[in-house]
């Protein structure tokens, strides 16, 4: 069950989940977010800041009508490292409460009156290991 007293998630970065690609495009230019480029209903950010951490790469995810659905936030590096999904973990469940899913595929937890959804993962690939913190409505 969601957590009594967690925030709903209904935005990121100051956007609210529905709004449309362009009016958000304008807002992160303006706002002196990092753009580093746009394609196929997804804006790309660089060292974006979330949770007192910068975050490499984001994905900002928008559906076919062009209204924005989810986040993906992604930090990489060359060795295993668990400090940063340790960190993220703690403060997710400083604000959510204890994770509602635990599996292979994530720990997730739901927004207050289940409005919105966190989903944090790792997993490494050829050699570069991924903490990914995906946000949606």
């Amino acid at each position: 069950h969601p957590y009594a007293g967690a925030p709903v998630i209904d935005r990121i970065l100051g956007i609210t989940f529905g709004t449309f690609f362009d009016i958000s495009l304008d807002y992160l230019y303006y706002n002196g977010y990092e753009i580093d480029g746009y394609a196929d209903n997804i804006i790309y950010l660089r060292n974006v800041p979330l949770l007192n951490l910068i975050w490499d790469d984001v994905m900002l995810c928008y559906d076919s009508a062009g209204r924005l659905v989810n986040a993906q936030f992604i930090f990489q590096t060359s060795r295993s490292n668990h400090y940063r999904y340790n960190r993220v973990y703690n403060s997710l469940c400083r604000v959510y409460g204890s994770p509602v899913i635990s599996n292979i595929e994530g720990i997730s937890w739901y927004g207050g009156n289940a409005t919105g959804w966190v989903t944090l993962t790792t997993h490494n690939n050829l050699g570069h290991y991924y903490t990914t913190l995906s946000i949606g409505y």
